[in-house]
């Protein structure tokens, strides 16, 4: 998935408990780190406010928008400690390695064939130093997830705006995906007065298939957890939590 005009609705909708998870990985790791899928550098800001120097990529220019967007106010030395650049984390060449790389909020998950997953898991390995740390998150899978799903989220914005949020799901189990239709609505005392759509696939990857493509990529398990609290992974866990060593 690839945000466009909706970019900007990204950040209303997109608050996680994974800032500490991330933060204190990086800061364990060292002072710099890559991030892949930095979007409108969300995770990024927090970890360069503590300190840690962060290349974000991103595909999306749009998301990058709103990135930079939100640097310009930071200060000077904050604004120095992140790096945007527009890229592909399947076939990305820095020429520089890092001692801690992470995907935050699932977008490893948009890797949606095993090539793809292969290829980012390679150019990861190519960029990460020795013995350095790679995490990620991923979407639980949930077995009695219904074949469609709807729902609806909304919230408050300026000038008594209120920004509707619809998302649409369905399951393509044959291929082990899942398609979203995201949808933006923006109202102001009962009338629309703009709409975005947004449209991607996600892949839908088990545990065990992904911990058995990270050993083949060069990559030790270190930990497995079903949510950024560290708590333990279960079937029922709302997370994938991984964090591995490269070999």
């Amino acid at each position: 998935m690839t945000y466009r005009l909706a970019a900007k609705f990204y950040d209303l909708f997109g608050s996680k408990n994974d800032l500490d998870f991330y933060k204190e990985l990086a800061l364990q790791s060292g002072n710099r780190a890559l991030e892949l899928g930095v979007g409108t550098a969300r995770v990024a800001l927090s970890l360069a406010k503590a300190g840690v120097t962060v290349v974000g990529i991103d595909n999306s220019v749009h998301m990058l928008r709103i990135a930079k967007d939100k640097l310009a106010k930071e200060t000077e030395d904050i604004r120095n400690r992140v790096i945007l650049k527009r890229g592909d984390m399947r076939n990305l060449e820095l020429r520089q390695s890092f001692p801690f790389i992470y995907i935050p909020a699932s977008t490893f998950d948009h890797n949606i064939t095993i090539e793809d997953r292969k290829r980012t898991l390679n150019c990861v390995c190519r960029h990460l130093e020795k013995n350095g740390t790679f995490a990620f998150d991923l979407e639980q899978a949930m077995p009695d997830k219904p074949e469609k799903s709807w729902w609806i989220d909304r919230k408050e914005i300026e000038d008594g705006k209120m920004v509707v949020r619809s998302i649409f799901t369905r399951k393509n189990a044959p291929k082990r995906t899942l398609s979203l239709d995201l949808f933006y609505d923006v109202y102001k005392k009962g009338e629309m007065l703009e709409r975005y759509h947004e449209y991607g696939e996600v892949a839908i990857i088990s545990k065990d298939e992904m911990i058995r493509l990270l050993e083949e990529t060069g990559f030790k398990v270190v930990s497995v957890y079903g949510d950024f609290d560290k708590s333990e992974y279960r079937k029922d866990s709302p997370k994938i939590v991984l964090v591995t060593k490269r070999k």
